[in-house]
């Protein structure tokens, strides 16, 4: 074979590796979007399973997201008496599945992205600390506070959901923020006629509060995954007083099942555009809808 075209062949290789590489590190992948769903219902041991299977697998690798949900995991179950008598090892075991994550290069995107998920592991981890003291723990308590001294020092236990996007100047407040609103809006219009996947968090589907958080992350706002996470670290707002940019919120019982975008300016009857599971992102008026109306629970918000 020719050297030259060795030599050639090579380099295309070489580069088609580099370009499959960064792909997957940028694309979201399906069964880590689920390590985060789970999680956020509370199914430490499903994710666990999980996060210790895509481990397993060299092809995650590129991933520092199943060492950081096998220690967030870990964590948790730890504060069970009957799970951690038969599991001694687990809060060293998470210690160091999480000194793994922080060893990855994206680290600090991934803070950034899970910052309220590290936040509410913050406040978590405080208690356990004082649970372990009082049960007569100290080394588990004191490998607690080292941990939290190391990594946790500079989280906020109620991050500011607006530190990304810096103080608007005070003259301008409030048509800056309606600019945000409308800017906000105007982007998920465009993403109208997207096909509903569930677990989907981006433009090959979504799913409702992958939508949600899809669109708001696209403007500095890292906010939970799950519709009932979303509710709980939102400001919370009347839904008489909902307009552009908020959240609405429904479900059945106390439940909260489903989250949409408000489309409506102030004063208007509420609209909103969300995923639907039968026709993917779409645009309705709650107010005129027989289904949703009824499955109204809260309005909520990270905007001005």
């Amino acid at each position: 074979m020719d050297t030259a075209y060795f030599c050639s062949m090579k380099w295309a290789i070489a580069i088609i590796g580099f370009i499959v590489l960064n792909q997957s590190v940028l694309a979201q992948d399906k069964k880590i979007d689920q390590l985060e769903i789970l999680y956020d219902q509370g199914y430490y041991r499903k994710v666990l399973r999980k996060s210790r299977k895509l481990l397993a697998h060299p092809e995650y690798d590129y991933s520092g997201l199943p060492s950081y949900y096998q220690a967030l995991a870990l964590f948790r179950l730890y504060d069970d008496p009957k799970w951690r008598k038969h599991h001694k090892t687990a809060l060293s075991d998470a210690v160091e599945s999480y000194e793994t994550f922080v060893e990855h290069p994206s680290y600090n995107d991934y803070i950034h992205a899970h910052y309220y998920e590290i936040a509410g592991l913050k406040s978590y981890l405080e208690k356990l600390e004082g649970n372990l003291a009082d049960l007569g723990f100290p080394k588990d308590a004191g490998l607690i506070r080292d941990f939290s001294l190391e990594y946790f020092i500079s989280i906020k236990a109620k991050p500011d959901t607006h530190e990304n996007l810096g103080t608007p100047d005070n003259t301008a407040n409030e048509s800056t923020a309606k600019a945000q609103r409308d800017r906000i809006v105007d982007y998920a219009k465009t993403l109208v006629g997207i096909k509903y996947v569930w677990a989907g968090a981006d433009e090959s589907g979504f799913d409702c509060s992958g939508f949600t958080s899809y669109v708001l992350k696209k403007y500095g706002f890292y906010i939970s995954r799950t519709a009932s996470g979303q509710l709980e670290e939102a400001r919370k707002v009347k839904l008489n007083n909902a307009y552009k940019g908020d959240l609405v919120f429904f479900g059945s019982g106390a439940k909260i099942t489903h989250v949409g975008l408000v489309v409506n300016d102030k004063g208007n009857q509420l609209v909103m555009i969300h995923a639907s599971t039968s026709k993917g992102v779409i645009v309705t008026d709650i107010e005129n809808s027989t289904y949703w109306k009824p499955k109204l629970k809260a309005a909520g918000t990270y905007l001005d």
